[in-house]
């Protein structure tokens, strides 16, 4: 995936799709994406089926979790690129929104695709009310109140552990989302936002996108931006042997197209970029280095412009272009892909004669239509998530379970050690040896008793209603909570 990078306060270009209207739900929020397997799934518009069949939702009281925000399902790019959030910003925003809102946990991604935020809390309605407040806060101009969606309990973890897992992509299986949300993991860690469940979640999320990864063939064919700009490339233009590209940008997106198109025959290769990435690429392919000033220089020679740089504001402008088709045969046409989020090159490009302009949803229809063989492999993956969140379960469940067992025993042991001490004050003085026999008596008798309810919350950890039963009945109130 490219990389991304913020450019908040802008809003969507005049004429772009950021005032899609989407059916929403009665409360003004939107429920799509919804998936297979969770209890938010309507069957309508949703994005893909797997075939597992769905399990109930036990997470809902021993663990409030709620996975929230918008992606390329719903919103367009210009959306997208007006809440992204840099890596600052997003500890920023955790602290805030753990610090003020109550939340218990919280954990941001955010990439080309999606601005997501994963928390935990005590009260699913105040994680609900709070990211909402933030949605607000970082663009309150345009409502995009029916782009943003909302996963609660087992739900919110199946849609993160999707995510982490490269299910919900626009390149199914592709791998840089994991690196993407390891790193949303260390942020949060950074921002001191993660609790203990939270980062329980986004441990087995890893572990489960790993698993995806090797136990399934949904990441063995070659899928990416790079073969699709590839695929577009021969498309539009037919073979590539001996016809002239810029690259602009010299990250992971750029680089790896860079070397595709060179693999293709594709000469001669310029680098429009300075410095030691653009020097180290250059020399790696035999390209030359030029400045984007010198492109109408070098025009003639060139067909495709690829362009996907880290900058925050447009680097190629309508003028620059209307100066390199000025430059080259008129017949001849100039393709520009444009990988970047934000965009790289000012949309007015376009209207350039001669000019075809691409950008990364028009890209994302290319690949889609490139993924039936990564698509046999869905249902083996969906199962592999499927199998994840149940053991989740049950480990949040025994998790949960275990402060009650230790007020349950700690309550049982004050109860003995009470009642020993008032029966040993009524006695006559006893021995060492015969206090210690009284003392493992008690202790004996204090085990059995708490055998068979200790059992009971091991083999129901994953039912809270069960748990509220044992915490009243032995008057624990609040145990739970601790």
């Amino acid at each position: 995936m490219p990389r991304c990078r913020p450019r908040l306060g802008r809003g969507p270009e005049e004429g772009a799709e950021g005032g899609t209207s989407r059916a929403a739900s009665g409360s003004g929020r939107s429920t799509a994406p919804s998936y297979p397997g969770t209890a938010t799934s309507t069957g309508a518009d949703e994005p893909h089926r797997s075939g597992v069949s769905a399990a109930p939702d036990i997470l809902g009281p021993s663990l409030p979790f709620l996975a929230t925000g918008l992606s390329h399902h719903l919103a367009p790019l210009p959306v997208r690129e007006r809440l992204h959030l840099d890596e600052d910003q997003i500890v920023e925003s955790l602290r805030a929104l753990v610090g003020h809102a109550g939340l218990t946990g919280a954990v941001c991604l955010s990439t080309c695709n999606r601005t997501e935020f994963y928390v935990t809390t005590r009260d699913d309605r105040q994680s609900q009310q709070a990211t909402d407040r933030f949605f607000h806060y970082i663009s309150p101009g345009p409502s995009y109140s029916e782009l943003i969606y909302s996963h609660a309990g087992r739900a919110g973890l199946h849609h993160t552990f999707r995510v982490a897992s490269g299910l919900d992509s626009v390149v199914l299986g592709e791998a840089q989302v994991l690196a993407q949300f390891k790193r949303a993991h260390r942020l949060a860690q950074q921002a001191g936002t993660i609790d203990a469940e939270l980062d329980l979640v986004m441990r087995r999320a890893v572990e489960t996108a790993k698993r995806v990864r090797t136990s399934t063939g949904i990441s063995r064919q070659a899928v990416g931006y790079g073969q699709a700009a590839i695929t577009v490339a021969r498309e539009r233009l037919g073979d590539l042997t001996g016809l002239g590209v810029v690259i602009v940008g010299a990250g992971s997106v750029g680089s790896a197209t860079a070397r595709l198109l060179k693999r293709a025959g594709a000469a001669p290769l310029f680098v429009a970029r300075r410095g030691q990435k653009a020097q180290n690429l250059a020399e790696a392919l035999g390209a030359e280095v030029v400045d984007l000033e010198q492109l109408p220089e070098h025009a003639r020679s060139v067909r495709l412009i690829v362009s996907s740089t880290s900058s925050e504001d447009r680097v190629i402008s309508q003028e620059l272009i209307s100066e390199v088709r000025m430059a080259q045969d008129p017949g001849q046409g100039l393709l520009i892909l444009d990988l970047a989020v934000p965009r790289d090159v000012e949309p007015e490009a376009a209207l350039v004669a001669g000019v075809t302009l691409l950008d990364l949803d028009q890209l994302g229809e290319v690949i889609r239509e490139n993924l039936s063989q990564r698509e046999r492999h869905r249902p083996a993956a969906e199962a592999v998530v499927e199998a994840a969140i149940s053991d989740l379960e049950l480990e949040l469940g025994r998790r949960a379970a275990v402060p009650l067992i230790t007020a349950l025993v700690d309550r049982a042991e004050l109860v003995r050690q009470g009642e020993l001490a008032r029966t040993l004050s009524r006695m006559r003085p006893l021995s060492d040896e015969e206090r210690a026999h009284l003392d493992r008596l008690t202790q004996a008798i204090a085990a059995k008793l708490l055998h068979h309810p200790i059992a009971f919350l091991r083999q129901h950890a994953d039912d809270p209603e069960r748990r509220q039963i044992v915490e009243e009945a032995f008057g624990l109130e609040g145990a739970q909570d601790d």
